[in-house]
């Protein structure tokens, strides 16, 4: 006996006449569909089994805070019965049936707020029918895994592995979205690897990595990301795309380097901007590994990509035009379309984007003079397509090229004020000075990249050299930094930064200020030079007075971190902040200070990168517990709550200003909780935990473990009794002088008697962490991190006088 369910009209049903595969032009007309949904629309995955679709679909709900909807548990849910109990009790030819109409059903049921893991019934034909009318007005994805890793997972013989990877092509003609699941061990199930500490090998948990790339994945082809940046710090490299930043860098990579082997990626890290991935050859299989390099570039690197096919492939024109439909499918950052093609190519494409910014481009080939009216009607061919960015480009044959391309981006810019922007520049060796005073997306090699050959396009300066020259010409100046505090001796970030400034061809000084009043950091900013200051304990909270903006970040933290000079205009006022942002670089009187705070965004990243999935955060269970009560416990709060915990608890030695910092955040954020407070006080070490809330999984402590003005360092431990929670949890360590505090000592020895998987993160972890952010706010470049946390780890015993023996 079947369950009979409810049918729509709006989608072709079990048994209508659409039934058959869609023909190849009928399947490339559905690419053709738009991706512009509404905010909320249900996602949907597709693909084999052990591709890895469930644990993506758990991480992207837990992301994207939307229900999980499994088609195993909606089946039974139905029919009341499991898949394997229902063909055995009705037989293949009705269970097949009844998938389908469960698929339906399912789809109809979750139209919004919802993650839905597709199963084996997205394989037949009706199933894929629905899928296509499906996606005209939601985001179907299709998970892509490697064949190898998933015939070893699957345990599967090489003709069964065949038939599963030929099944699943039939995917691409129901989705409009294409991931590719780098992660090749333990995707496919919520495992907890955790090793004891951060310096241990293997630091880490299976899904860590995944649940980055997934995530990022979901921001982009949902616009969550555009979205989020636009409440970033003005002084935020992601509160502006990199198009509308002063000199930004592009660095192009071959698809045949990058198949090969001859490039080692994470070797790029800080290198530019964006990747540009440039298509130069042709296989059966080429999209596959085009998603697949897609997926290591975003993977190792996390930038931008921008997608261009290699003019040597001009001669294919089908080939390109699947192509640029496949990097749509691929949700890359930038699509570079050669305006060569037919008009109403070039418009199917651009409706088609998404969330994809098209680059309209034109490489001349007969050498015509950049003061030829030629150019100004290619960048109004580029613009009537309402494309985002034009590049326009030329062999330079004579010095003179290069004036003359400024000149001609002047003239553009005298006709165009906003939409498109123009990217101009000379190729070649006689090119170079174009490339420098070029402003966005300039091209740009890398010390990892050997130059093949004498091509035009690949006599290529490097990002450090660029900026260099910049410096050099007066362009930029070299301007000054500070960490201010009482007691800053020991601070790691002069390294950190100024290590930054070198890798990246900055000139830059950052040093430290010992001052017992901010009156003296007022008279450091004096200097027309000054790039703006570190703060450190105690003046956190007080700088917030001093100054006349705040990021909205600080301002709910109610302290701030790092401040940055407000330069005056002719007149004496302040410019408006996105101009003041994209100033930075340029000394110049300072009249008043912005407020901002990095602490927050170092205390995130190590508390979602260390939760493991059985820690999950739901708001209305999850419990977080603070120590402390200064300018670090404020932002320590402020970041459980961006995590989505509701529950967070804060114990401090003196109770009042554990009250002050409780209060401060349930007038703020009160109305998160059902109960109207999110913050709550433990009077005393001796209080068992609240009955009525879970043991906390989240423990940050920010007691100094070194001497602080008159008070002695705190032998603070955490009472036993708030360490219950049977799946652990990240107890983050803040302090980082010593390294092995009582409290990193206390959680190494609990987890070795309890066996709770406590991951013990210590404060050489967060220090370069929130220095990445505080680094780019101050700069306006993206940094370098691996060499700054390189600078940190390996200059920590010189500048604290302490070890790191005793952690390992």
């Amino acid at each position: 006996m079947s369950v009979v369910l409810s049918q729509k009209p709006s989608w072709p049903r079990h048994g209508s006449k659409s039934n058959n595969a869609l023909p190849l032009e009928e399947a490339l007309k559905f690419h053709q569909t738009t991706r512009h949904f509404d905010y909320n629309a249900t996602i949907v995955l597709v693909g084999s089994r052990g591709s890895g679709k469930r644990s993506l679909a758990f991480i992207g709900a837990t992301h994207l805070g939307r229900r999980l909807v499994t088609e195993d548990q909606y089946f039974q849910q139905v029919t009341g019965l499991s898949r394997k109990d229902y063909l055995s009790k009705y037989g293949s030819r009705e269970f097949g049936r009844q998938n389908v109409e469960v698929l339906q059903r399912m789809l109809e049921d979750n139209e919004t707020g919802s993650i839905i893991e597709c199963g084996m019934s997205s394989l037949a034909r009706e199933s894929q029918n629905t899928l296509r009318h499906y996606a005209e007005t939601h985001p179907v994805i299709h998970i892509l895994r490697n064949p190898a890793r998933i015939r070893l997972l699957l345990n599967l013989k090489d003709s069964e592995a065949a038939r599963l990877e030929q099944a699943d092509k039939s995917h691409q003609s129901c989705s409009n979205f294409e991931y590719y699941n780098l992660q090749d061990s333990n995707c496919e199930c919520h495992v907890e690897e955790i090793s004891q500490d951060r310096q241990i090998p293997n630091y880490s948990f299976a899904l860590k990595d995944a649940k980055q790339d997934f995530s990022r994945f979901l921001d982009k082809i949902t616009g969550l990301g555009a979205k989020q940046s636009a409440y970033e710090s003005p002084f935020s490299v992601d509160a502006l795309p990199p198009e509308n930043r002063p000199y930004t860098y592009a660095i192009p990579l071959s698809l045949s380097d990058l198949t090969n082997g001859a490039i080692d990626l994470p070797q790029l890290d800080s290198g530019g901007d964006a990747i540009e991935l440039k298509v130069d050859m042709l296989t059966p299989n080429i999209l596959t590994i085009v998603s697949k390099e897609v997926a290591r570039i975003r993977r190792t690197l996390g930038i931008p990509i921008i997608f261009h096919i290699d003019e040597i492939l001009s001669n294919d024109v089908s080939a390109i035009i699947s192509l640029l439909y496949h990097a749509i499918r691929l949700g890359v950052e930038y699509l570079v379309i050669p305006l060569w093609l037919e008009d109403n190519t070039i418009r199917e494409i651009v409706h088609v984007r998404g969330e994809t910014k098209i680059i309209g481009q034109f490489i001349d080939k007969k050498a015509v003079s950049w003061q030829d009216q030629m150019w100004i009607s290619k960048f109004e061919r580029a613009k009537q397509f309402d494309c985002h960015i034009v590049r326009l480009l030329r062999t330079a044959l004579t010095i003179e090229d290069n004036t003359d391309v400024q000149a001609f981006a002047s003239r553009v810019a005298a006709i165009s004020t906003r939409q498109p922007k123009l990217i101009a520049y000379n190729l070649g060796p006689l090119g170079k000075a174009s490339v420098i005073a070029n402003t966005i997306f300039s091209p740009v090699t890398h010390p990892a990249i050997r130059q093949k050959d004498s091509r035009p396009e690949n006599f290529l300066i490097t990002a450090q050299e660029a900026m260099e020259n910049l410096y050099e010409t007066g362009v930029l100046d070299g301007l000054k930094f500070v960490t201010f505090g009482r007691h800053v001796n020991y601070s790691l970030s002069p390294m950190m930064h100024e290590t930054a400034y070198a890798h990246l061809g900055m000139k830059g000084q950052y040093y430290r200020y010992t001052g017992s009043s901010l009156d003296e950091l007022a008279a450091l900013s004096q200097d027309p030079h000054f790039g703006g200051a570190g703060i450190s304990q105690p003046f956190k909270v007080e700088i917030m007075s001093r100054c006349v903006a705040h990021s909205r970040h600080a301002k709910a933290i109610g302290a701030s971190n790092t401040i940055t000079p407000l330069r005056a205009l002719p007149d004496g006022s302040a410019d408006f902040l996105l101009n003041q942002a994209n100033r930075r670089g340029h000394a110049g009187p300072v009249c008043a200070w912005f407020a901002d705070n990095t602490d927050f965004l170092g205390i995130l990243a190590c508390l979602r990168r260390n939760a493991t999935p059985r820690n999950v955060v739901q708001p209305s269970k999850t419990t977080g517990l603070v120590i402390g009560a200064g300018g670090m416990a404020r932002a320590s709060i402020y970041a459980m709550i961006l995590l989505g915990c509701r529950n967070i608890f804060i114990y401090n030695r003196t109770l009042k200003n554990a009250e002050i910092v409780a209060d401060h955040f349930n007038s703020w954020a009160g109305a998160l909780s059902a109960n109207g407070r999110v913050v709550s006080v433990l009077r005393t070490r001796n209080e068992p935990w609240p009955a009525e809330y879970q043991q906390p999984t989240f423990l940050v402590s920010c007691v100094p473990a070194h001497e602080v003005e008159i008070h002695s360092p705190a032998d603070f431990e955490v009472p036993e009794q708030w360490l219950g929670s049977p799946s652990g949890g990240v107890a983050l360590e803040l302090a980082y002088k010593p390294l092995n505090t009582p409290l990193v000592r206390q959680i190494r020895r609990f987890r070795q008697k309890t066996g709770r998987a406590w991951v013990m993160v210590d404060g050489l972890e967060f220090i370069p962490a929130q220095g990445f952010a505080q680094f780019e706010l101050m700069t306006g470049r993206r940094a370098p991190r691996a060499q700054m946390r390189a600078a940190a780890e390996n200059n920590y015993e010189k500048v604290t006088g302490a070890t790191t023996d005793s952690m390992v």
